[in-house]
């Protein structure tokens, strides 16, 4: 397809490729990975690990990258009409005649469209149809749990990618270039690459300790029973991204990036991604001010973002305010410093934040009772709250935006009113302040991840949601003033639990559903909840084994195949810690608590991190 074929599709600049910084490399002789991601390029292009992912193995000469995208349904449907494969966006070549097809999971509302891409790549999408090259692999932060993807991929990265992802092509270009066939190339990845299961090397069998589900065991020697994540030591060590490719529309998140820190100090009870990313580790002041001057001068970006967690929690704040500062009154660039905490935003940082938004503030408080904050581990109290909203009303906002949740383990009906009950109070504190405050509100159900405290909980039915938010709205009928709420979907919640929390057994349920026209699932306006009860049932499946009863706390998991490097132990205790309400304080304020990531880099990083507290 000529690039004046694409004018007759929506947003023809998501395929015409030959962006600012991107990678153009001749096919003779190199080995060919395609990076994908499965949703339209204005999310997959704000996805930062895939720029990472590009640059880096770019930077291998013997391999070139490209990248392929979901296609929208008009050019899907031409790609089908005229029985033309999907292609990748650097040299418009077959998604087919790579030698690798390397998918980035971020959300389990993609499976279906990465069905879809190998698809309309003309491949098989089960792993098991495939006796050809390219090879399938998928990373991501939903690789943690990956057997309900394990017919459909044929290996995982699992953890960091920067070192991982390059030892991986690495091995499979060796086991390529003697000609060696998929099973021999994927047998050996297995033995030879830590952090990589691929799923063909596995059996299941049912799960010991009572949950209704099948668990994986390896089926040869020398595989490893357990798959360990991989862990970057060093930010700063790392390659930094200097060069992202600038895209021609409006993205997602259409800015520069540079990652403050990675992991996260809190304990949060409720977070996958505060468990999958630990250890916390910090780039210097040093290294974000060298990445911070390349990253502009090669993007010509006006705006930054410090990616991170918890950007509050940086050891240094002050210091990073200071460069930042000087940085933006120098080069008049905007940094921006998302996910703030309402336990330490200091009043400095509302000024400097202050010189380059206007707009609104966001902050997530989840839970409206002390009690269910408590539960959760959230380590915010009231005063916190009231005492940056005195920071943050004071130095003129109007506009703040709150993350809550419902459907909490331990909640009840009072919890709920106490959400209304807080928000109300905000909006009259806030008015002590301006008149024209505004109050945003995003409140998602709850779903119990695995690899935290919380996964062997029960998930509330998506009719005990919709009666939790009939009580919510009720609740919030008589506040006056500017409250807009938006609810999430109880329905994309319940397929997030089953796809998060399912065994092996749920991938009938998604090739099934894909087959019957689901796609891009995380799109309101596409996601087709009835396609999805219709494949449960024809699968056998009973989605309340998954997601409707608790599950014991000796069972055996479809996870447990992963190390996410917090043990089992840990998380049991901290599950049982919730019940009772009692607080686990981060360990940076009270030392180790040997959560078990000391297995991985002892000492722990968060060690060097202990008792520093930002002014």
């Amino acid at each position: 397809m000529d690039m004046h074929s694409l004018e007759r599709f929506e947003g023809p600049s998501r395929y015409a490729g030959n962006e600012l910084n991107a990678v153009h490399k001749n096919w003779e002789g190199r080995f060919r990975v395609a990076l994908s991601y499965p949703d339209l390029y204005e999310v997959g292009m704000s996805s930062h690990g895939i720029q990472i992912l590009y640059h880096l193995l770019n930077a291998i000469d013997s391999v070139v990258a490209e990248r392929a995208f979901a296609p929208f349904h008009d050019l899907e449907a031409w790609l089908r009409e005229h029985e033309a494969p999907l292609f990748s966006l650097e040299s418009r070549q077959p998604l087919g005649s790579f030698d690798v097809i390397a998918f980035s999971l971020g959300t389990e509302l993609v499976y279906t469209n990465l069905l879809n891409m190998l698809d309309l790549a003309g491949l098989p999408v089960r792993s098991e149809d495939r006796s050809e090259w390219p090879i399938v692999i998928a990373g991501g932060s939903c690789t943690f749990n990956p057997e309900p993807m394990s017919d459909f991929v044929d290996a995982f990265g699992i953890g960091d990618g920067e070192d991982l992802f390059p030892e991986i092509v690495q091995s499979l270009a060796a086991s390529r270039a003697v000609r060696a066939t998929r099973h021999d190339a994927l047998e050996k990845l297995a033995r030879d690459v830590e952090g990589v299961y691929v799923p063909s090397r596995y059996r299941t069998r049912s799960a010991l300790g009572g949950a209704p589900y099948v668990v994986a065991e390896p089926i040869s020697s020398g595989v490893p029973a357990t798959v360990r994540k991989r862990v970057v030591k060093s930010l700063d060590d790392t390659s930094a991204l200097v060069s992202p490719i600038v895209p021609y529309r409006e993205l997602v998140h259409d800015r520069g990036v540079i990652e403050l820190f990675r992991g996260c100090v809190r304990g949060c009870r409720f977070c996958e991604a505060g468990i999958s990313y630990r250890p916390t580790r910090e780039r210097s002041l040093a290294s974000i001010q060298k990445q911070l001057e390349q990253l502009v001068a090669n993007t010509g970006y006006e705006e930054v973002g410090l990616l991170s967690l918890s950007s509050t929690d940086y050891s240094d704040l002050p210091g990073l305010v200071n460069l930042v500062r000087a940085y933006r009154e120098e080069h008049k660039v905007a940094i921006s410093f998302p996910s703030l905490r309402m336990d330490n935003f200091p009043g400095y940082l509302a000024d400097e934040i202050k010189q380059t938004r206007e707009g609104s503030l966001t902050f997530a408080v989840e839970a409206g009772s002390q009690r269910l904050r408590d539960v959760i581990n959230k380590n915010i109290t009231e005063d916190s709250i009231f005492e940056t909203l005195r920071t943050v009303f004071g130095k003129g906002w109007h506009l703040v935006k709150f993350y809550f949740m419902f459907g909490l383990p331990t909640e009840t009906e009072q919890d709920l009113d106490a959400m209304v009950d807080l928000v109300s109070r905000i909006t009259t504190f806030g008015r002590g302040f301006r008149r024209d405050i505004a109050i945003n509100l995003s409140i998602n159900p709850f779903v119990p991840r695995p690899d935290t405290p919380f996964q062997w909980c029960a998930q509330d039915t998506p009719e005990a949601y919709d009666a939790k938010i009939d009580h919510l709205r009720k609740g919030f009928r008589a506040l006056k003033g500017k409250l807009h709420i938006d609810f999430g979907d109880p329905r994309i919640a319940f397929l997030e639990g089953l796809l998060s929390r399912g065994d092996r057994r749920v991938g009938r349920v998604i090739e099934t559903a894909w087959k019957n026209g689901a796609a891009f699932d995380a799109w309101r306006e596409s996601f087709r909840f009835d396609v999805w009860q219709q494949a449960i049932a024809a699968s056998g499946l009973d989605p309340a084994d998954v997601l409707y009863r608790s599950i014991p706390l000796q069972s055996e998991l479809p996870w447990q195949v992963i190390d996410a490097g917090v043990s089992t132990d840990f998380l049991r205790e901290d599950y049982m810690s919730a019940e009772k309400g009692k607080l686990l304080a981060t360990c940076r304020e009270t030392g180790c608590h040997a959560c078990g990531i000391q297995e991985y880099l002892d000492p722990c990083p968060t060690s060097a991190l202990l008792g520093v507290t930002n002014p």
